[in-house]
This record gives structure tokens, C-alpha cells and sequence, in this order.
């Protein structure tokens, strides 16, 4: 499963899943610098790829498009290895299939 971090995701959650294998792009540095959020899921759509977002606003815009799946978190300050280990447990349980799929991962941890 090929993922997009949006500019929330810190960077040693990214770096966290880089290290298990997983194929992570940090959307500010992919994408065009300011893209809105409803062009940003566009762009994962487009890639085949998971948006990883700290941005609620991300839930209203999933339910009105076509997207690649959407793994949301809310809690700033969950440690990276708690987001990887859900993130894992994520990609075993939909066989890395979230089209227009948007899980919560508090839930996985």
C-alpha cells in the first residue's frame, strides 16, 4: 500500500513507516505547494495512493469523492510506533485495499 502523508503527519511517522517498507510520500514536497485539500485527495485518487492525514476535514471530503482510501488520526501526539503498528494492522485487515474507505485509526492501535 503506497501512502501520501499530508503536511500534518510528522515526519518520524513518516520516517516510522518508511522503515517497515512502505512506500510513503510527504505531500508538500510531491504536490504543488498550497494545494487545497479537495485537489490533494484528487492527486492520491490519481497516484493509487492512501492519504495519512491529522485533518478532519478530510472525513466530509471522502464521503463526496472517489479516493484511494483515507486513514485519519486525530491525536497529535501519538507516538509513531502506535501509528505504525495500526497502520500494519490496517493494511493485514483490507489486504491493503481502503478504496473510498476512510478508517479511523484510533481504532487499530
Amino acid at each position: 500500500m503506497g501512502f501520501v502523508a499530508d503536511e500534518h503527519v510528522p515526519s518520524a511517522v513518516i520516517n516510522a513507516l518508511r522503515s517497515k517498507g512502505y512506500n510513503v510520500l510527504h505531500a508538500p514536497e510531491v504536490y504543488a505547494q498550497g494545494d487545497d485539500d479537495p485537489e490533494l485527495l484528487q492527486n492520491c485518487a490519481k497516484d493509487g495512493r492512501v492519504l495519512l492525514t491529522n485533518d478532519r476535514d478530510f472525513v466530509r471530503l471522502a464521503d463526496e469523492k472517489e479516493h484511494s482510501g483515507v486513514i485519519i488520526y486525530t491525536d497529535q501526539k501519538r507516538p509513531p510506533r502506535e501509528v505504525l503498528r495500526a497502520v500494519i494492522r490496517i493494511d493485514d485487515a483490507y489486504s491493503g485495499n481502503l478504496k473510498n474507505r476512510t478508517v479511523w485509526l484510533g481504532g487499530w492501535v
